[in-house]
């Protein structure tokens, strides 16, 4: 599949999706939320995004997981799960 895309790439735009965790934010979740959580507590609003993205032309979506590392997570009390959210 990496192959695969890295064909697409080096013969046209590939577009890919947009902030995640931008938008969740801008949608109302807290500040002093992890949207990483959301893997694991909000998988609908997610997968929304994520078809969002889809309807605007996106070729290309990235898991919900750009900070989900264990010095983040640990913030949050979440450092145990950092697998899980992975």
């Amino acid at each position: 599949m990496a192959a695969d895309l890295m064909e697409r790439m080096e013969r046209s735009v590939v577009l890919g999706d947009g902030a995640m965790g931008t938008l969740l934010y801008e949608r109302g979740l807290p500040l002093d939320r992890c949207s990483e959580e959301l893997v694991l507590t909000g998988r609908d609003r997610i997968r929304q995004i994520h078809e969002e993205y889809l309807a605007a032309g996106a070729q290309v979506i990235e898991t919900n997981s750009f900070g989900a590392n264990r010095v983040k997570l640990a913030r949050f009390g979440l450092e145990g799960r950092v697998n899980e959210i992975n």
